[in-house]
């Protein structure tokens, strides 16, 4: 679904993460004329162009919002924004954590906060790039959806869009249990998603309705 990929997807660096987030969903189920505009336009290219038609046999919305829904089989409720902050210093909750992620209902409220450690990188997870696993050990969330999550770097970086660039987003996967997220070949270790299909979409939570309108163009190629 990537946009646009300016970022080292291997490295970390905090402050592509930092900050509040919307779920791309917002964007599929907008009532804003514009953004409608842009949506149908979108459609109408996808269905001219024969190797993209089958996406928008059932409409170009219907299927970004398959590939992108942010429930799961262990969370029924949507997911509407991240904050993603710094640590905690010396919270105790997770050594060495890499960030802190809130979790909102589409409602506003506030449905986790844990810090996560980065456990390792998957060589080729979602869209077949660098993939940071982050898990906590945060002993409230023994049974929470959200103890493991998988997430590619931000794309662009937060920082691009300052200097005009597009809005930033990231895709990413959540679960209790790594292994129903990945599956690992017992003879060579290779981890491999088990549904590469499913491309929960954050996208930062800044700009106009013109820079949201913007993400749609280039996703679609549209000029």
């Amino acid at each position: 679904m990537t946009a646009s990929n300016t970022t080292d997807s291997t490295a970390f660096d905090i402050t592509d993460w930092l900050g509040e987030w919307e779920s791309f969903e917002h964007y599929i189920d907008s009532d804003d004329a514009a953004i409608q505009q842009i949506w149908e336009a979108a459609e109408q290219a996808v269905l001219a162009n024969p190797k993209m038609a089958p996406m928008a046999a059932r409409g170009i919305r219907t299927f970004w919002s398959m590939a992108c829904s942010t429930t799961s089989p262990e969370n029924i409720i949507h997911i509407g924004y991240w904050r993603v902050n710094e640590p905690a210093a010396e919270s105790g909750s997770t050594d060495d954590a890499a960030l802190a992620i809130e979790w909102f209902a589409e409602d506003d409220t506030s449905l986790d906060t844990y810090e996560y450690t980065i456990d390792h990188v998957i060589e080729h997870g979602l869209e077949g790039s660098p993939t940071f696993v982050f898990h906590t050990t945060d002993p409230a969330a023994e049974d929470s959806p959200f103890r493991w999550l998988l997430a590619i770097n931000p794309l662009p970086s937060r920082k691009a869009f300052a200097e005009g660039g597009l809005l930033s987003h990231l895709h990413f996967q959540y679960a209790n249990d790594l292994h129903t997220l990945v599956a690992t070949d017992e003879a060579t270790g290779t981890e491999t998603l088990r549904n590469p299909r499913w491309y929960a979409t954050m996208c930062a939570n800044e700009g106009t309705v013109e820079d949201r309108c913007a993400i749609i163009r280039a996703l679609h190629h549209l000029q």
